[in-house]
Parts: C-alpha cells; structure tokens; sequence
C-alpha cells in the first residue's frame, strides 16, 4: 500500500471509509430511535447483540479498503492470543485466511464469514467452509410503496424512494411504452413531459435490472421524460431503489403491476 493511500488514514481502529463502522454497528450498534431514509421508513434501528463487547482488529486501510493477506493472518492471531468468542470477518473472498480460522475453531471460538455480496443467481456465495458460519447479504424487511393513479381511477403500487415532494406527480401525464427504453426506442418516440413505461422481460434476462436501470434513467432524463415506471424481476429490489431516487420521478414495479399497466395502455387512449 502506498503512503499516498494512508495519507488520510487513521493510525487506529478508527476507519477511513467506513467499511469497519458498518460491521460493527451491524454486530453491536446502540439503539437508535426515529431512524428513516429522508422521512421514508421510520423505526428503531439497532445492532444484533448491542451489549456485546467489541475487539477491532483492523485490517482493511486507505479509502478502497486495501489489505493484504499477512494482514489479515496477524490479527487473526492477535484475537485467538486475546481470547475472543467470536470471530466476524467481513471480507469478501478469502483465502488462506479460511484455513487459519481452524486455529480458532479448535480454541471454541465461533468464526463467522461474509458470504459475498453477489447474486441471487447460482454459484455466488464466498468462503463456504464447513467449519465457519457463512451469511449471505440481507435486507429489510420494508417496502416503499408508492401510488401509481391510472387514467381510469386503477390505483397500482409500486416502489420508490422519493422524498422530495416536489417530485410528485399530481396531474395526469401522457403514458408512452418504450419495451425496453433502448435509445432507439426511446429516439422513435417522443417521451417530452410524459411517463415513460421500461418494460421488456426478455431482455431483462440479458441485463440485471441494477445495471439497467441507471442507464435508463439517465437515457429518459436527457429525453425530457417527466417520469419513470421501470419494470424488474429480481426480487432484491432494494438493490435497484437506491437508484431511483433522483431528480425525476420514478417508480420500480414487477412484471405483474407492468402488465396491467399496458393493457391500461392497449384500451385507451
């Protein structure tokens, strides 16, 4: 690592981006009461054990948390030495660092790994070892509905993370269905001022919607489009919701709500 990296570093526990303060509020954060992403999703947010006493053995340095595998093998060692009870190690694909885990297995200590940030598809889990707990990525147990009001009175819901209320919508828009809002179906329709419909289930198979949607709301914003309403199968929306949130309004459906919506469109005008 070079000293340019650890120019801003912390010379401590203490981290730089933030990688380490997240785990460990994930494990043992305090309570902390009327939490919300901008007023959306108001509750208590708290850690998994907040009573727990936390040893932090840092290992990741500089703002793209680089570290090498040495690193990570000395702190390991330094928390069998110290007597830890459990070990939490969220790094992504290890290596040797699996097998110097069993060390601390044999002393009673519970390890327990990341499985990764990928997927849901096949074959994208990390450090599945039978003597470790591997755990995969959650999410929340919350939705962000957001109203979608048809021209005939049909009221359908989807997602959003809006919190600006001048981004609502309150009078009816032109509705305009441009399959999968490439720019050649978005350039042979004129989408100024009106709601655009991204619907394409084929071609959602090719392209995961966390990398489609940017783009395409990047393509309807530079057309003028007032809103969105993007189509998506996956069923980790809250991977995609952080994106929608900009500075036009957009709303994340699932197929079914899409299909309805077009056959709206199909009958009238």
């Amino acid at each position: 690592m070079s000293d340019e990296e650890l120019k801003a570093e912390y010379m401590s526990p203490r981290d730089l981006s933030g990688h380490g303060t997240h785990v460990a509020s994930t494990i043992a954060g305090g309570q902390v009461s009327n939490v919300s992403y901008g007023g959306l999703a108001a509750g208590v947010a708290r850690g998994g054990a907040p009573r727990a006493r936390l040893a932090i053995y840092k290992v990741l340095w500089g703002p793209r948390g680089s570290g090498s595998h040495a690193g990570v093998l000395a702190a390991l060692d330094h928390a069998i030495d110290d007597g830890v009870d459990v070990l939490s190690l969220s790094l992504g694909q290890a290596g040797s660092e699996l097998f110097e885990t069993l060390h601390a297995v044999e002393r009673g200590i519970s390890v327990v790994f990341s499985a990764g940030n990928g997927g849901p598809v096949p074959q994208t889990a990390w450090n599945a070892v039978p003597w470790v707990t591997t755990v995969a990525a959650s999410t929340i147990d919350r939705t962000f509905p957001t109203l979608i009001s048809l021209g005939n009175k049909q009221m359908l819901m989807g997602q959003s993370l809006h919190n600006n209320a001048s981004m609502n919508i309150s009078d009816f828009k032109a509705l305009v269905y441009t399959r999968s809002c490439s720019m050649q179906s978005l350039a042979s329709s004129n989408i100024t001022g009106k709601i655009v419909l991204c619907y394409a289930p084929a071609e959602a198979a090719i392209t995961p919607p966390r990398l489609a949607l940017p783009i395409v709301i990047n393509r309807t914003m530079e057309a003028g489009a007032k809103g969105l309403i993007f189509a998506q199968y996956d069923a980790n929306i809250l991977d995609i919701l952080t994106m929608c949130k900009g500075n036009m309004a957009c709303v994340v459906v699932d197929f079914e709500i899409a299909h309805t919506i077009l056959t709206y469109l199909d009958k009238t005008k």
